[in-house]
């Protein structure tokens, strides 16, 4: 006699888990907006910066020119905002110093928003036109290169004009030198003639009468150079004279410090007040 059995009852199966992916999508769309936040803060907050820095130091130099300034680095505005500025690059044009004026373009680091800066370089470039007519009003003799035009070449500072009462045609070639601050031009040779003559040797051309003499020597000092800057040299450049200058860590970065007030007087001196970086 057979027994009947029962199938075996398969073990029912469970339903698959669907896992949620809301939560996941929800907090990775939050990262993102927040980044988004930040960097639109930062680019905010940065150009907000450059803007006071512009201004300020555009009083405080007295440039009559466009400045510009740029701050350097990951979230420099954020930096900003907790008094480190950072890294700063600033271009100024129109900067009257010295009686002459000038092109600027520093590169200052660890700047601070009260003025503190860690050091830095600038150059100052004055055009040949400029320095021209600043050799003409220093006073100081050398007279010859009086109705020279003011230039350069490959091999440095030019001046090229006429000479003598016979109209004689020269290229003047000058060295440049520095210290602290004044920079101190020289003639060295003189092109006529086909001819390349040291200053000494001119006595024996014909037609340039005392013109050894009075290519002398010409030095203009820098007299206003705010305290940590130093002139460390002069070259020529497509622009004219470029003067390089270094910051020491202890010098204030134009326009940048507030010194606790909401406003500086500019550096010339005038009793204008500056807006506060």
């Amino acid at each position: 006699m057979k027994l009947a059995t029962k199938p075996a009852t398969e073990p029912a199966t469970k339903p698959a888990t669907k896992f949620r992916r809301t939560p996941v999508l929800v907090t990775a769309g939050t990262v993102a907006a927040l980044a988004a936040a930040v960097c639109i803060t930062d680019v905010v907050v940065a150009h907000s910066a450059q803007d006071r820095i512009a201004r300020a130091a555009g009083c405080r130099l007295r440039a009559e020119g466009p400045v510009t300034a740029e701050l350097d680095g990951t979230f420099a505005g954020l930096r900003a905002l907790s008094g480190e500025v950072g890294s700063l690059h600033l271009e100024a044009k129109g900067v009257h110093r010295s009686d002459t004026d000038m092109t600027v373009e520093a590169d200052l680091y660890d700047v601070t928003r009260d003025g503190g800066v860690g050091g830095g370089r600038a150059t100052a470039t004055v055009a040949y036109g400029e320095l021209q007519k600043r050799l003409a009003a220093s006073g100081q003799g050398g007279e010859g290169t009086s109705g020279l035009k003011v230039g350069a070449d490959a091999k440095g500072l030019t001046f090229t004009g006429t000479v003598g009462s016979l109209g004689l045609p020269v290229t003047v070639h000058a060295s440049t030198s520095t210290t602290a601050n004044s920079v101190t031009i020289t003639p060295t040779t003189v092109s006529a003639l086909g001819r390349n003559l040291s200053i000494s040797s001119l006595k024996s051309l014909p037609g340039t009468g005392g013109l050894a003499e009075q290519l002398a020597p010409r030095t203009v000092t820098i007299d206003d150079l705010p305290e940590g800057v130093r002139l460390t040299g002069a070259r020529t450049t497509s622009a004219g004279l470029g003067l390089d200058v270094t910051l020491a860590p202890s010098a204030t970065a134009p326009g940048i410090g507030t010194g606790g007030s909401d406003a500086r007087a500019d550096a010339g001196g005038t009793g204008a007040r500056c807006p506060a970086a």
